[in-house]
């Protein structure tokens, strides 16, 4: 399994730099954490408009989305390839979901982490 990270324009993705904390950049870095540590063979792909740019021409739907859409579209989020989320990062509980289908039982949704959800954007 593959999960692809197309990050806006930021200055890291762990949301702890620059003059504010962003608790959901917090958020998503600690669950990929978790899912890197809890299933190895889970493969995690994060790439950022600024430090990054190449991947987002590589990948034709994101290239797609962007010229369509703008960098408002950002955040992108594929699974094995597939759209999951547009505009937001997913909740703890639909990548939670998403893994489970795939056979790989994880600890996503502990007291610690924000489980906020990504929005209407997410299928």
């Amino acid at each position: 399994m593959k999960i692809e990270i197309y990050d806006p324009a930021i200055c890291c993705s762990t949301g702890v730099c620059g003059p504010s904390v962003d608790p959901e950049l917090v958020r998503i870095q600690e669950v990929l954490r978790r899912i890197q540590k809890q299933a190895p063979a889970v493969q995690v792909q994060r790439s950022g408009l600024t430090s990054d740019p190449q991947a987002f021409v590589a990948n034709s739907a994101v290239a797609d989305l962007l010229k369509n859409e703008g960098p408002e579209c950002l955040p992108l989020v594929f699974v094995d390839g597939e759209l999951i989320c547009k505009g937001s990062y997913p909740g703890n509980q639909q990548l939670q979901e998403i893994l489970q289908r795939a056979g790989f039982e994880l600890a996503l949704n502990e007291k610690k982490i924000n489980s906020r959800g990504c929005g209407s954007s997410c299928g």
